[in-house]
Parts: C-alpha cells; sequence; structure tokens
C-alpha cells in the first residue's frame, strides 16, 4: 500500500468581530476559555490524532506571539508550523500551502500527501468524525464534511421578497473538516488564482476545478464557535461528554442497562419486498443497476435502502418506512429512497444515535449483484456516515424457490447496530 503523509492546515487569523462585546477591550476569540481550555487548545487536541504529522497554523502576525505562548505549555506529537495568515480565510489556506513546499524536505512527495483543513473555531469535533473524512478523501481525492439542513431555507431578493424556495432534502450544511489530497487541492488553488475567484470554504474551489467533492455526514454538535452566544452551548455539550459515565468496555456498557441506565447499543431489524415489472429502473442500495425489469413502487422502490431505513428505525424506536414516508403521499411519488434515508439518519441523530455497523442480504435469483457490491457498500457508508469496513452487503438465491426464485419479486433484509452517543430527556 502506498504511504500516505497527513498535514492539517487549521486557519486562525480572523479577527473574531464577533465575538466582541461592546465597550470591553478586544480579546482573541480563540483564547477564550472553554470549560478550562483555550477555544485553540481544544480545536489542537481535537486533531492531535496518529494519523496527522502536522499543524500548519496561519495566523495574523499581531497573534502569533500569544499563540506561541498559548501552546507552550501544551505538548503534541504533530510539528506545529505558524504561517502569514491572510486578508479573507482563503488567503491564509494559499499562504499555509505556500509554507508545506518550504518543507519539502520534510514531506513527502505531494502526490503523496492529504490536507486536512479544520476551523480553528470549531473544538468539538470528534475524532471518529477526522478519520472518516480521511478515510473517504483517501478513496476520492475530496471529502468535505456536512450534516443535512433542518429547516426551510428561503433565497430573498430586493425588498425582503422571497424569491425561491430549494428543495430541503438535497441542502447540506458545509462543516470542516475538510480534506483532500495535495495535487487536488492545489490545482484548485491556482485555478482560483488565476481567475481572482474567491469563496468561503475550500470545497467550493474544488468543485469549480471539475473534481468532485464526496460529503460525509458530519453532526450537530460540530459547531463553530462565532459569537459569545455560541459559548455556553459549547460548554454544555463538553461538560455533557467529560462528566458523563465512561465505561471501560462494551461488556460493562451492555452491563449499565442492568442498573437502570439507558442501554448503550440498539439492534434493528429491516425487511422489504418489492415486485419486478418491466419498464422500471432497478435500484439497490441507491446503485442503479442495468436489468431487463425493475422494482415496482410508490417511490423508486429501492428494496434494500427500504429495509435499511426500517432497521435504523427500529434500533432507534422510531416507528416505520410506511409510517414515516406512506405511500398515499405524493410528495414521495418517484422518490430516490436515499433522500428517505438521508431523513431517518438525521432523526436518528436527532434521538441521540450513531450506526455501528450494517449488515444487508438482498435475496434474490437475477440479476448478480457481485459487481455492484463494492459500490452499493460505497454508497451507503457514506449515507450512513460509517467507514465501508463497517458495511457487509450480501446476496443469496433461493435455488428457484419461492417468488424471489420464479424471479417475480426482489427482497432484502438488513441488520443495523446502534451506539447512543448522547440522552434525550423525555417531554414533561
Amino acid at each position: 500500500m502506498r504511504k500516505v503523509q497527513i498535514v492539517a492546515i487549521i486557519p486562525a487569523a480572523g479577527s473574531g468581530q464577533r465575538m466582541q462585546t461592546p465597550g470591553q477591550p478586544k480579546r482573541q476569540k480563540l483564547l477564550f476559555p472553554l470549560a478550562g481550555k483555550t477555544i485553540l487548545r481544544r480545536t489542537l487536541e481535537a486533531l492531535a490524532l496518529p494519523e496527522i504529522g502536522a499543524f500548519f497554523i496561519p495566523v495574523a502576525p499581531e497573534d502569533q506571539g500569544l499563540f506561541a505562548e498559548e501552546l507552550k505549555a501544551s505538548s503534541y506529537a504533530q510539528e506545529v508550523i505558524f504561517c502569514a495568515g491572510g486578508p479573507e480565510r482563503q488567503d491564509s489556506i494559499a499562504n499555509a500551502l505556500a509554507e508545506m513546499d518550504r518543507w519539502s524536505g520534510w514531506l513527502l512527495p505531494p502526490e503523496q500527501r492529504l490536507v486536512v483543513i479544520h476551523d480553528a473555531a470549531r473544538p468539538l469535533v470528534e475524532a471518529e468524525l477526522i478519520q472518516r473524512a480521511i478515510s473517504v478523501a483517501l478513496e476520492s481525492g475530496a471529502a468535505c464534511v456536512g450534516v443535512p439542513v433542518k429547516d426551510t431555507i428561503k433565497v430573498v431578493g430586493p425588498a425582503g421578497i422571497v424569491k425561491q424556495t430549494p428543495e430541503r432534502t438535497t441542502l447540506w450544511a458545509a462543516q470542516t473538516p475538510q480534506v483532500f489530497s495535495w495535487p487536488v487541492l492545489q490545482k484548485a488553488y491556482v485555478q482560483a488564482r488565476a481567475v481572482g475567484e474567491k469563496v468561503t470554504d475550500d470545497a467550493t474551489l474544488v468543485e469549480r476545478s471539475g473534481h468532485p467533492v464526496r460529503i460525509v455526514p458530519g453532526s450537530y454538535r460540530n459547531l463553530k464557535i462565532t459569537t459569545p452566544d455560541d459559548l455556553p452551548a459549547a460548554t454544555a455539550l463538553l461538560q455533557a461528554v467529560e462528566m458523563g459515565p465512561k465505561p471501560q468496555s462494551r461488556a460493562e456498557e451492555s452491563a449499565m442497562s442492568g442498573r437502570g441506565q439507558e442501554p448503550t447499543l440498539r439492534v434493528g431489524q429491516g425487511f422489504d419486498v418489492h415486485r419486478l415489472v418491466v419498464g422500471r429502473r432497478l435500484v439497490l442500495g441507491g446503485v442503479e443497476i442495468p436489468a431487463p425489469v425493475g422494482l415496482a413502487g410508490h417511490s423508486d422502490a429501492d428494496v434494500l435502502t427500504h429495509a435499511v431505513i426500517d432497521a435504523l428505525l427500529g434500533a432507534a424506536g422510531a416507528g416505520d418506512l410506511g409510517e414515516l414516508f406512506p405511500d398515499t403521499d405524493p410528495a414521495y411519488s418517484g422518490i430516490d429512497s436515499t433522500l428517505l434515508l438521508r431523513e431517518v439518519m438525521e432523526k436518528v441523530g436527532a434521538a441521540g444515535f450513531k450506526p455501528v455497523n450494517l449488515d444487508v442480504t438482498v435475496i434474490a435469483q437475477k440479476p448478480k449483484l457481485a459487481p455492484y457490491r463494492g459500490a452499493i457498500r460505497r454508497r451507503l457508508a457514506t449515507l450512513l456516515g460509517l467507514p465501508e469496513t463497517a458495511i457487509n452487503v450480501k446476496a443469496t438465491t433461493t435455488e428457484g424457490l419461492g417468488f424471489t426464485g420464479r424471479e417475480e419479486g426482489i427482497a432484502a433484509q438488513a441488520v443495523v447496530l446502534l451506539e447512543v452517543v448522547s440522552f434525550s430527556c423525555p417531554e414533561a
């Protein structure tokens, strides 16, 4: 396997104007305390993973001494390299990329580098999320963490008139980390510099350079501290994690359920069947498969995705597919079932769960799924926010027996394991 070197850029040159209190002396936002440590220190601690070899931190010249002093007492395995910040975030990233070139004697060749870009003001990012983004970028060259938007979005024109209401199910809020191979990121920045293009995040530059960016489902807890109101929320989230019970093993976690605690692992099972008919597409796990017949249904009839949805809802105790998306509702006519899965993942996350692994079985006489299983695993891994190694896709026949054996339909079953990551308080 080819060796890859991962480095992080942590832009920290912002002025933090929205964090300032009128009438009070100006303070560097990243040096505000957050549950006993500064925002800056917590962010670097979150990024201090064995996979990451160095931190390149673009800062304003007047802040470099303050930051260096703040980090003097900290010990990181990573090399910490300050470089000049720019007037805009994009300028700071460009400066950090140039600084990397000056360290070329220490870094591996460009084609073996992976760059993690993470906002210095996002100190609550979890190690697992960073690792998932890295895993996706290693495969695709470009990954962006994000979450589905919860509110309906309006495009507003002059005089406050609504001009457009985009379809919410297609909208995601971009977060960081964003992870890119060096050649992909460098090409995007060279192209942007040539045309004078300015944007607010690196994924946009990469998209406009022509390289596809894969979304990695993130976390609503991965908030960016922008105003003073964000500090109490971030503090509460940190305290909930740091003060909560920390069992030493899965066995202890499971045993807790016998002592009046909420079980920390939940299993769900899903099963679905659809008829095969002429004139319909065959879609399984969000992947279209060439076939002379497809599955009949109110939506795209993706039987595999439907089984996964029911497994997730079952584990979370949140109903079933038909209850949430009734086939009598015209809004779901012909809908892409992966959009329904994204909405269910949002519901499961809001209930305090995240998936650990998924095992699915497709029961069909035809077509043979072996050529498509890899694509299905990748699609499901992205949708569930899991590494591909946590997704298993199996296929079997019934040796000519029953409706699947007669090629009248396809069935699918799924088993999912959910982990409790936060506890919801029951409504009064």
